[in-house]
């Protein structure tokens, strides 16, 4: 039997909680691609070296949002809506979950079981 990392059983967890979410990952501070999750069935949009670069823009964008932490407070999580998905960006430790939903996902109610389930220590 594989035992699972706890990264990696995060990915599968998230993925599971709506039927919305397509993609799951978990990016490391230095960029690299933890552990990851993709829905049974589907065709990534991007190509590899696509989704490269939109993680690389992830943690460029979270590595921005740090200027303004002292006056604003620290960024917990981000949602950018494009014309046929939508990038989920949540903040954990140093970290950031990248989900990645069908443009009608109910983003609120994703980012809002995700935060549930790292709190609760899932």
């Amino acid at each position: 039997m594989q035992v699972l990392r706890p990264e990696n059983r995060l990915c599968q967890d998230i993925i599971k909680m709506d039927k919305t979410i397509r993609f799951v990952g978990i990016l490391c501070k230095c960029g690299r691609l933890k552990a990851y999750d993709r829905k049974k069935g589907i065709t990534p949009q991007l190509t590899v070296p696509e989704t490269k670069l939109v993680h690389r823009e992830a943690l460029l964008k979270a590595k921005m949002n740090k200027v303004f932490d002292a006056k604003l407070g620290k960024t917990n999580w981000s949602v950018e809506s494009r014309h046929n998905v939508k990038w989920i960006t949540v903040y954990h430790d140093k970290d950031l979950i990248l989900v990645s939903t069908e443009i009608l996902s109910n983003h609120d109610s994703i980012v809002q079981k995700i935060i549930a389930m790292v709190n609760a220590g899932l």
